[in-house]
């Protein structure tokens, strides 16, 4: 019964530092990411925007470094749906949310 109480609390234990560990580099890369302008977008990060989601604008850009490569999340927004994309500076889309407001 010792053992097992042993094991389940080592168990525990890991989880909880686990998940402790993930939440802090969840705040590093928020904290690392800088609104930009529209504009400051790489010119083929806004086309492949505008190809891929006709209809909408974008609301915000923000841009930080995730796995040593420049990438930048940007909610668009038509009407009431809007979507949250993360695209690298290249243009390839790493991956996109829809939501409705």
């Amino acid at each position: 019964m010792r053992k097992l109480t042993i094991l389940l609390t080592f168990a525990v234990l890991s989880l909880v530092s686990t998940t402790i560990f993930a939440q802090e580099i969840k705040k590093e890369v928020a904290q690392d990411k800088v609104e930009v302008q529209v504009s400051e977008l790489p010119e083929i990060v806004a086309k492949v925007l505008e190809k891929q989601f006709v209809g909408y604008v974008i609301d915000k850009a923000y841009k930080t470094v995730q796995k040593g490569k420049e990438v930048y999340y940007v909610k668009l927004l038509n009407g009431e749906e809007y979507i949250k994309v993360l695209i690298d500076a290249e243009g390839n889309i790493i991956e996109k949310e829809q939501k409705i407001e």
